[in-house]
């Protein structure tokens, strides 16, 4: 009976381990501002069943990850500004046009 009830603890233990991956927010803390100098990259992570918070991250110059506070006007103008960004390039990129240069061959 005892190597029943071990046996049966050991079965639950593993059942509770390996049933799930147990993920969390990645930002624990949140800044209200960076030196925006310092910004590479903004990454926005949307709420998810793991965490129920919108995160912007980003990435600076030296690797470094830091957390912004969403609802901070800072985040906010950084989040606009990679908007019109990418606006631009989109622009941009549709608008070549692409010249043919054709020559004229003369015989004399």
């Amino acid at each position: 009976m005892k190597s029943a009830i071990q046996c049966i603890v050991l079965l639950a233990c593993v059942a509770i381990c390996t049933s799930a991956t147990i993920l969390k927010c990645r930002c624990i803390k949140a800044n209200k501002a960076v030196n925006p100098s310092l910004i590479v990259d903004v990454s926005v992570y949307q709420p998810s069943s793991y965490c129920n918070k919108q995160q912007v991250i980003v990435t600076l110059k030296d690797n470094s990850f830091r957390c912004l506070d969403p609802n901070s006007k800072f985040t906010k103008q950084v989040l606009q500004r990679k908007e019109m960004k990418n606006a631009a390039k989109m622009t941009s990129s549709s608008n070549t046009t692409t010249v043919a240069v054709t020559s004229v061959a003369t015989s004399s």
